[in-house]
């Protein structure tokens, strides 16, 4: 009989929601039917129809999730940007590219519900507000920027909203097709180098890219094992990964745990350096056992790349390294938790033979 513990029904939910942007990027909603979501959540029919009451209330679940999550990508965006307006403008083009909300599947998702939205009232409010509210900001931003410069008269700041709204939905027509082959570092090129044509005053614009048969970037990162002597440069990546998880920013107290952890020898971190000593991300393990199976196992805790270097393969660098690391101690396996909707990172661990667990639920007690 289906739970009716709060907990696990968020749960189940989210994993339904999942399992239907999967199901809609793979057959499109003409074909979905709820058994396909079913098996893809690996879940009974009449669980999913326990926890919505029809397919169409998981469509209109499942298109509000990808807005809601586009917002709250906006909104923290603008956070970090400050109150400048240029600032703003950049900090919203480069959160429209954020991998975690313009995976291929949930740009499957946009353009179906897109081409089902003219005969259906209830997809057209969710996808025409956040249309409308996109661009009310982007416009606000536009007008910002030109009348600090006293540029109405040269520059109208509705042709520049539109060519942004647009180039915006380009990019993401463009992910659609590409899939994983997108080159979100060349779509980022782009959208710096327009506002720089558009607003000089504001933004330099960017230096040209490596044309393709430079060295490969991948091949300029090293990975090491930090050492106090690294502290710093691990503190402020693992604040910039405590931000991400909405923390609130705290460098004093973030040097001092990774202190902590290195004088203690209580975890094991690993950097990924560029070729000029530039820290682009880490990873955070802890040696444990499994009583089990009586041996040793490490749980990795903590991944993060920072956003601009992203899409260069760090990540999976640091994963392979911290594969490395586990095999060298004798541990026989690498356990690790992410967020239901953390798509983007469960991809590159599926891809490296990661296995999801699906026989154990995860309890904690807060103390």
């Amino acid at each position: 009989m289906p739970t009716t513990n709060p907990a696990i029904h968020q749960e189940r939910r989210k994993l339904l929601i999942d399992a239907t942007i999967t199901a809609i990027a793979e057959f499109g909603l003409s074909k979905l039917t709820l058994a396909k979501i079913s098996s893809i959540a690996g879940l009974t029919a009449g669980t999913v129809n326990f926890h919505f009451d029809s397919k169409e209330s998981l469509l209109l679940e499942t298109l509000n999730f990808v807005s809601e999550e586009f917002d709250h990508s906006i909104a923290k965006a603008l956070k970090n940007a400050g109150p400048e307006p240029a600032k703003r403008l950049a900090a919203i083009m480069d959160a429209s590219l954020d991998p975690d909300i313009t995976e291929h599947r949930k740009m499957a998702v946009w353009h179906a519900f897109d081409s089902e939205s003219r005969g259906r009232e209830d997809y057209q409010l969710i996808r025409g507000n956040l249309d409308r509210q996109s661009f009310k900001l982007i416009l606000s931003l536009c007008e910002d920027i030109i009348n600090s410069a006293d540029k109405q008269v040269e520059i109208n700041a509705r042709a520049i909203a539109n060519a942004i709204s647009g180039l915006t939905d380009e990019m993401w027509t463009e992910i659609l097709f590409a899939g994983e082959d997108y080159d979100r570092d060349d779509a980022r090129h782009i959208c710096r180098s327009f506002l720089a044509s558009i607003f000089p005053w504001c933004y330099d614009m960017p230096t040209p890219r490596p044309s393709s048969n430079t060295t490969d970037t991948q091949t300029a990162i090293n990975v090491t094992r930090a050492s106090l002597e690294d502290a710093d440069k691990a503190s402020v990546l693992f604040d910039l990964y405590r931000r991400f998880y909405d923390e609130e920013p705290d460098l004093a107290l973030a040097k001092q745990y990774i202190v902590d952890r290195l004088t203690s020898s209580t975890s094991v971190i690993f950097i990924a350096w560029d070729t000029d000593g530039q820290a682009l991300g880490f990873t955070q393990l802890y040696p444990t056992f499994c009583s089990v199976d009586a041996t040793p196992i490490v749980v990795l805790y903590d991944l993060y790349v920072d956003s601009s270097a992203r899409q260069l393969g760090i990540g999976k660098a640091l994963m392979n390294r911290a594969m490395a690391y586990a095999k060298e101690t004798g541990a026989s396996r690498i356990d690790l938790e992410t967020a239901i909707d953390n798509t983007h990172a469960q991809s590159l661990y599926e891809s490296l033979g990661y296995v999801r667990d699906t026989d154990f639920y995860k309890y904690s007690l807060a103390l």
